[in-house]
């Protein structure tokens, strides 16, 4: 097992093996990205753009993942600043003295959001933090358990023993496991084949967890175009959709008009906290980000995930709800079990199969990323230092073990709470944390930080001359060898970084982000009691 094979090595090999950096290409990492945020929260989307319009949600949908990729951004800012920061603190002060600040990031050195929290503002600020992305994570974990049980215990056929399959997803509402003793054998037996899978996956380390998280990135990416196809397919043969409650009469030439003027303030406001849990990568950035070689691109990787998870959940939430009209299903793909069911053409069904089986695979790629950024984090708290830092062979085992009760928490919760629906109401307003008050305020903290420590370098260098002044590192990846008149001065110089947009790392623009967000919270959490 790839997660065991340090077992046989000597001590001294396993700590050496600890401390050496296991990167990744960007192509790779464009992957891990993708598979953190597109896990469930896609399945609402379609139903969104049914209640809410076309243009209302497409418009919601774009100003979010707008806001989502300027925050992540800010969080790359944050980190390459620490790096600086740590730099004095490794260095003489006279050597720092004469040296501009080198702004950057480390394959050999990773800040959790937690770890950057203390650095920046309070250690107060990162349980805080811990707390606040423990309940989100871990509540997540907890849904995909739930999703992985319902879905395969109603799809597979469980005849045989104490199993029974279950008849419907409605046997599972309003009640915290199903009340049919053969249909909860067989819903705690599927958590435990989903939990086969998932926690040897999440032992792994991100490296050797590639080829998986790969594979099954590019089974997303063809499953979801063969959904789009068949709905594109189907509007264009004016077909009814299975199960239509319209009548079949009905169904040719249909007028899409109104699907697409629609607009409703209850489904609007419903429609924002959706559109925030499927565009989140804030709490695994820093982890995702850390093992990939090409530093200086990570700027475009984050911009081209966000328009790749913009545009998928555009052309899914469009043609979805266009073909399946008012009969949208809550759970995206849902809408094609009918397709499972005799009648149907052997190629169809097994697509629908497929469909219907999705979520629940698809997160077989989320949950190990969701437990790697948990421990990290949990690792930073009890250990007093970074993952990157551990010296120790036995540090190496701590991780392990941390990875092994995260992993298996969520599934033993599982077993006893199949309706998460009382957890999760309110569940998704905690993502405007990590979507908006984190990324800003450390953003903030960090700008006024840099001032304080850089800002009399900074105006020394600046009136130097035409004397050449050097960085002490000829290799750093983000800071090439300068003089001082080209050294940028002003405010915003002390703290812009490789990482850093023009208007957009401005303070006055962070305060308005912050203000955005402020609002949104508040309408969504308004839509919330609204719609309970």
């Amino acid at each position: 097992m790839l997660a065991l094979r340090s077992y046989c090595c000597t001590k001294e090999t396993r700590s050496n093996a600890t401390n050496a950096p296991h990167t990744i290409s960007i192509f790779i990492g464009f992957f891990f990205f993708i598979n953190y945020i597109v896990g469930v929260g896609f399945l609402g989307i379609p139903s969104v753009f049914k209640s809410a319009g076309f243009l209302t949600a497409l418009l919601t949908l774009l100003a979010i993942s707008l806001l989502a990729w300027i925050t992540i951004t800010w969080l790359l800012e944050v980190m390459s600043r620490a790096q600086a920061i740590e730099d004095i603190k490794n260095k003489p002060a006279v050597e720092v003295s004469v040296h501009y600040p080198n702004f950057r990031l480390e394959v050999t050195r990773k800040f959790e959001q937690a770890e950057l929290c203390e650095i920046f503002v309070h250690k107060g600020l990162k349980y805080f933090y811990t707390l606040i992305i423990s309940i989100c994570l871990l509540s997540a974990l907890w849904a995909y358990c739930t999703v992985a049980g319902q879905a395969w215990s109603t799809i597979l056929p469980l005849h045989f023993g104490p199993f029974n399959a279950c008849i419907n997803a409605t046997l599972f509402d309003n009640t915290f496991v199903p009340k049919d003793s053969g249909c909860l054998a067989s819903y705690r037996f599927c958590v435990f084949l989903f939990a086969m899978i998932v926690i040897p996956l999440s032992l792994l380390d991100l490296k050797e967890q590639s080829i998986v998280q790969t594979a099954l990135g590019v089974a997303r990416f063809t499953l979801i175009g063969s959904i789009v196809l068949y709905c594109v397919v189907k509007m264009i043969q004016d077909a009814c959709a299975p199960g239509s409650s319209s009548d079949e009469s009905n169904c040719t030439g249909k007028n899409y008009t109104d699907s697409i003027t629609k607009f409703d303030t209850s489904t609007f406001l419903a429609a924002i906290p959706v559109f925030l849990y499927a565009q989140t990568l804030h709490p695994g950035v820093v982890a995702l980000s850390h093992p990939i070689r090409q530093k200086k691109q990570l700027l475009w990787l984050v911009l081209i995930v966000m328009l790749t998870t913009t545009f998928l959940y555009t052309i899914l939430g469009t043609m979805i709800s266009l073909w399946f009209g008012a009969d949208t299903n809550g759970m995206a793909t849902l809408n094609w079990f009918p397709f499972t069911k005799p009648g149907h053409s052997v190629q169809l069904r097994m697509l629908s199969y497929l469909i219907v089986l999705f979520p629940s695979l698809d997160v077989c790629t989320t949950y190990p990323l969701l437990v790697y950024t948990l421990v990290n984090n949990f690792f930073l708290i009890f250990m007093g230092r970074d993952t990157s830092q551990t010296t120790h062979a036995y540090e190496w085992w701590i991780r392990l073990g941390m990875k092994a009760v995260i992993a298996v928490l969520p599934i033993m919760c599982a077993m006893f709470v199949a309706n998460l629906l009382f957890v999760l109401t309110y569940g998704g307003l905690v993502t405007f944390f990590n979507f908006f008050f984190f990324p800003a305020v450390l953003q903030l903290a960090s700008q006024w930080k840099c001032m304080k420590v850089f800002g009399n370098q900074q105006a020394m260098l600046c009136n130097q001359g035409n004397k050449d002044v050097m960085t002490d590192d000829e290799n750093a990846p983000l800071v090439a060898k300068t003089s001082v008149n080209q050294l940028p001065c002003g405010i915003q110089a002390v703290y812009t970084t490789p990482y850093s947009i023009p208007v957009l790392s401005h303070p006055i623009t962070v305060v308005l982000v912050s203000v955005i967000g402020l609002v949104l919270f508040t309408l969504a959490f308004v839509g919330a009691v609204k719609n309970r």
